[in-house]
């Protein structure tokens, strides 16, 4: 089984090899093309882009896909409430706050869309829910 710091370093490495393998343009094909990005700042840009994905991606792998992996929680379309805080020992989430108790959903939408409910909760208390997808797009309820 591949390591998740493994898969994060291929990715990586694949992303700079794409990047650094793109020919050099030539000073006539450069000329009169305003704006056009360096390598470098190509490779910034896709970086910017792809590391969350990656990162997430990640995640995914060890919270539900990989049943071997010690982070695993559980399938896809699975409601699943975490009967304790986070600690140290979870590594699949960069920084999970260790004083908040969490619930985790990962939907597969790819054969049919999923209709997610919530009860009313008492006003008083708070509460939150993060809707996301793969790539870095999230909004909060």
């Amino acid at each position: 089984m591949i390591s998740k710091r493994t898969f994060l370093k291929s990715g990586a490495a694949t992303l700079a090899g794409f990047v650094i393998g793109v020919p050099s343009a030539s000073a006539e094909w450069r000329q009169g093309r305003p704006g056009l990005m360096s390598v470098q700042e190509i490779a910034e840009a896709a970086y910017i882009y792809g590391l969350p994905i990656v990162m997430n991606y990640g995640a995914m792998f060890e919270l539900v896909i990989d049943k071997a992996s010690s982070q695993f929680r559980a399938p896809f379309n699975t409601l699943y409430s975490e009967a304790r805080v986070f600690t140290y020992e979870d590594t699949a989430i960069v920084t999970p706050n260790s004083d908040t108790p969490y619930s985790l959903l990962w939907t597969d939408l790819r054969t049919e869309p999923m209709v997610i409910s919530i009860p009313d909760i008492d006003p008083k208390r708070y509460f939150s829910v993060q809707r996301g997808v793969q790539f870095p797009m999230n909004s909060y309820t």
